[in-house]
């Protein structure tokens, strides 16, 4: 599997940058983890969106999904001129539910509710899904294909939950959006730099990629923070690099 990584930045992009989305791909299979602003574009850089097989959203945080309301669009003008048979695959926790019925759109959106207690199969593909702990309903989302695995976190709180589901990734990708210096002023239900490096720590997984980074803070400060707690492969997720799983 490659993951390709088209944005990484959380709750906003800085100039230039775009929120969180990545693709997945493993030849047979494409899937795009979220879709937040900006994410779209950079989408058709390395695809086109006829071969989306489906977007999953770990929740619906605009910075997440925003970019799924201009999807719609291309999707509905592409299957009116023929160049699509049917809408693509949305899969999203139901909850808001203001949030969920709004991603519809005619025919260009079959929306799906994310049920973490069934294993989805796409093509080549196995994806499971574990609630953490956030503002709404977020799921982490495990991709696995024959003995490779790979888990991104979405948005959550500390919790042993993600723990248990990292457990035995070869790819961790896992939010960072704040640094423990600032965790008194804007916790707002995020992992610290350091904490996810005690999660990926006592999951035992085998790379760390630390994503969701406010605009306005160095990256290399949460790398330091992660380091301190994780002494494993790690690095920051760069924006347009691809990653092999």
């Amino acid at each position: 599997m490659k993951l390709t990584v088209l944005g990484n930045y959380g709750p906003y992009p800085k100039a230039g940058g775009a929120c969180s989305g990545f693709l997945v791909d493993s030849g047979e299979t494409k899937i795009l983890l979220d879709c937040g602003n900006g994410v779209l574009s950079r989408l058709q850089q390395y695809i086109d969106i006829e071969e989306l097989d489906a977007v999953i959203l770990s929740h619906l945080h605009s910075d997440h999904m925003s970019d799924v309301m201009i999807l719609r669009y291309a999707v509905n003008i592409k299957m009116m001129k023929g160049l699509m048979e049917r809408g693509i695959k949305v899969y999203a926790p139901e909850s808001p539910i203001e949030e969920f019925e709004r991603l519809r759109y005619k025919d260009a959106i079959d929306l799906i509710p994310i049920d973490p207690n069934n294993r989805l199969i796409i093509k080549n593909l196995t994806i499971r899904f574990k609630k953490m702990v956030h503002g709404v309903d977020n799921y982490a989302i495990s991709v696995e294909k024959g003995s490779k695995k790979f888990v991104y976190s979405g948005d959550t709180c500390p919790n042993e939950d993600l723990v248990e589901f990292s457990k035995g990734a070869d790819l961790l990708l896992c939010e960072a959006g704040i640094l423990e210096r600032d965790e008194k002023d804007i916790r707002s239900m995020h992992l610290t730099a350091k904490e996810a490096g005690e999660i990926a720590a006592k999951s035992g997984v085998r790379r760390l990629l630390l994503t969701h980074f406010m605009p306005d803070i160095r990256v290399d400060n949460y790398l330091d923070e992660a380091a301190d707690v994780y002494n494993g492969i790690m690095e920051m997720a760069g924006e347009n690099k691809s990653y092999f799983i």
